[in-house]
């Protein structure tokens, strides 16, 4: 294995530091706030966010411990990048407003769309729809109905 070249990499510790010390924030929050739920809806966020403050320890412990080098990164879209953030944002504040169904299909068709690179036609446009709601049905399904987990309906709805 030969040494990375100084010239065309970067020091990724710091970087590093700093996102893990983020989703440990996240994943003690996340636990955190699942206190507010019952015993069977925060399973799954607890052991999530447990998993995620695990993982972000060992990040934190590596950055610390490890001098990492990356190549540059290569030139890309920072507004994409961003807008698939925001996208994410957005459907989770949807959530309570909007509910579960709702907010996850126009989440993931905004996310679709931003993300895609290639020219869309008309095949490939029904495959993304039919995988779309296949994936949303199938957590629909697992959480509503299997493990009966209550997801958001969406206050805008109740008052119609």
């Amino acid at each position: 294995m030969s040494a990375p070249n100084l010239a065309t990499s970067r020091d990724t510790t710091a970087s590093d530091r700093i996102l893990a010390t983020i989703m440990a924030v996240v994943a003690v929050g996340a636990i955190i706030f699942s206190r507010d739920i019952s015993a069977m809806a925060s399973v799954f966020p607890r052991t999530i966010a447990a998993l995620l403050l695990l993982l972000s320890l060992i990040l934190l412990v590596k950055a610390f411990t490890v001098r990492s080098h990356d190549a540059r990164p290569e030139g890309g879209s920072v507004g994409r990048r961003l807008a698939l953030v925001g996208i994410i944002l957005a459907w989770a504040f949807a959530l309570n407003s909007l509910g579960f169904l709702a907010s996850s299909l126009l989440g993931t068709i905004a996310l679709t769309v931003v993300a895609h690179f290639h020219e869309w036609n008309t095949k490939r446009a029904l495959i993304y729809g039919l995988a779309i709601l296949a994936i949303i049905g199938f957590f629909y399904g697992l959480f509503a109905l299997l493990l009966d987990v209550p997801l958001p309906d969406g206050g805008l709805w109740r008052n119609l």
